[in-house]
């Protein structure tokens, strides 16, 4: 009898799904404390506030994205995303949109506007430019400061992480690693439209991949992630247990990202319901995994915002096969589920 067989004749899956998630998903309280202490007290009255104070770009707020804030981060509350939000007016950013490319666009600002020195020749602000050679100077003044001004046992090192400026922040006694902070400058234009200098790099020719701006979606996964569970469901209890599978793979299956599998629920979720049952958590399981395998069969797993970008474009079409049999593997068979949940 397959696996999927016997969680639909009420086998204690959802008991080992459980007991799974508290050895290896769960994050202690003592862990989110210190998180947000040390958002609070590092990130935003130290860093940010500096940054506010000094930024020749008006910074006009911040968003905390990503899977802490959206209830799904697993292990460890080691790592955060917050969306740096410049204050512009309406009239002094246009966006192009990139034909062909859904998702990215070309930024163009007025003459008599600040960003024009990170812009080219013809007024498209450049990506790289403005990440590199202002805001990322700016948070590293920020981190001097802090060391310079600062008696605490915290020590800050700022790296370049895609298009964020990333600060690592360890305990000095000991390098403890105590969290990392993805600190992402964006554009919002419009009633819903975010742009992060996030590099193109995808297979579609276009003059100038340099000028384009990727539009981030972060804030609209976060409002429809965030309180999903609000009738007593298990999503975010389920997907944050696949997450972790999926992290804990020696297989292929590893190619899949987060960013993967939370489009792929998403996708799931437009179409299924009964999420408080009793033994919803093994029934939707089994149910979820049975539709990423389909995704990944087909080889297209479609952007939820997106529906035309596929998101496995970029991942080898043997690795794809690979991960599709790992996931029918593990959909048919007691032992493979077994050796999956130790």
């Amino acid at each position: 009898m397959s696996a999927s067989a016997q969680a639909r004749r009420g086998d204690p899956l959802t008991k080992k799904l459980r007991d799974f998630s508290v050895k290896y998903v769960k994050i202690t309280n003592e862990d989110m404390a210190r998180s947000r202490s040390l958002v609070q007290e590092v990130i935003e009255k130290q860093i940010m506030s500096y940054c506010e104070r000094n930024s020749l770009i008006p910074i006009l707020r911040r968003e905390y994205t990503g899977s802490v804030y959206e209830g799904l981060k697993t292990e460890k509350a080691d790592e955060v995303d917050v969306m740096v939000v410049l204050k512009i007016t309406r009239q002094e950013v246009t966006v192009e949109a990139c034909r062909g490319i859904p998702g990215y666009a070309r930024l163009e600002a007025q003459e008599s506007s600040i960003l024009r020195r990170y812009s080219s020749a013809e007024g498209y602000i450049i990506p790289e430019r403005l990440r590199n050679g202002w805001f990322h100077s700016l948070v590293v003044q920020a981190v001097n400061a802090f060391h310079r001004s600062s008696c605490s046992d915290f020590r800050l090192e700022v790296r370049y992480h895609g298009p964020a400026t990333q600060i690592d922040i360890t305990r000095k006694r000991t390098n403890e690693m105590l969290l990392s902070v993805d600190l992402v400058p964006c554009f919002h234009i419009g009633a819903e439209e975010y742009f992060v200098a996030k590099p193109y790099t995808g297979v579609t020719h276009t003059p100038h991949p340099e000028l384009l701006w990727r539009q981030s979606f972060s804030l609209k996964e976060k409002g429809k992630l965030q309180h999903m569970d609000t009738d007593g469901g298990c999503r975010h209890e389920l997907l944050r247990i696949v997450k972790t599978i999926v992290k804990r793979e020696r297989t292929s299956l590893a190619a899949l990202q987060s960013y993967h599998l939370k489009n792929a629920f998403m996708l799931y979720m437009r179409d299924s319901y009964g999420w408080n049952a009793q033994n919803s958590l093994g029934e939707k399981f089994f149910s979820f995994l049975r539709e990423l395998q389909t995704h990944l069969e087909r080889r297209k797993l479609p952007h939820f915002w997106l529906p035309d970008v596929n998101l496995l474009e970029g991942i080898n079409p043997s690795v794809i096969e690979q991960m599709a049999n790992r996931l029918k593997r593990i959909l048919n068979s007691q032992t493979e589920l077994e050796k999956t949940l130790v």
